[in-house]
């Protein structure tokens, strides 16, 4: 017999068993830690943000991918060194 899995409700599944731990992201904490490790990134971002303030038009992307480069280089080590 076929089983259908309703992924947005699995606890309404008699197979499977919930964990009562709660799931906590710990991506943004990383995500926020790293960027203490950006500094040079984050003036240079910080510093078109505020010319764009100014203008009234442009964009930031690509200081803003570089600054998410800065940090994802940093946070990819540490990311999945938690989990089970």
């Amino acid at each position: 017999s076929n089983v259908v899995v309703d992924w947005m409700q699995p606890e309404r599944v008699g197979l499977v068993t919930m964990s009562e731990e709660e799931v906590v992201d710990h991506l943004p904490a990383l995500k926020k830690e790293c960027a203490k490790h950006c500094p040079a990134q984050k003036k240079e971002y910080d510093a078109c943000v505020n010319r764009i303030a100014k203008l009234g038009e442009g964009d930031c992307e690509g200081w803003y991918f570089d600054l998410l480069h800065c940090v994802d280089h940093c946070v990819a080590p540490k990311a999945f060194k938690g989990l089970k």
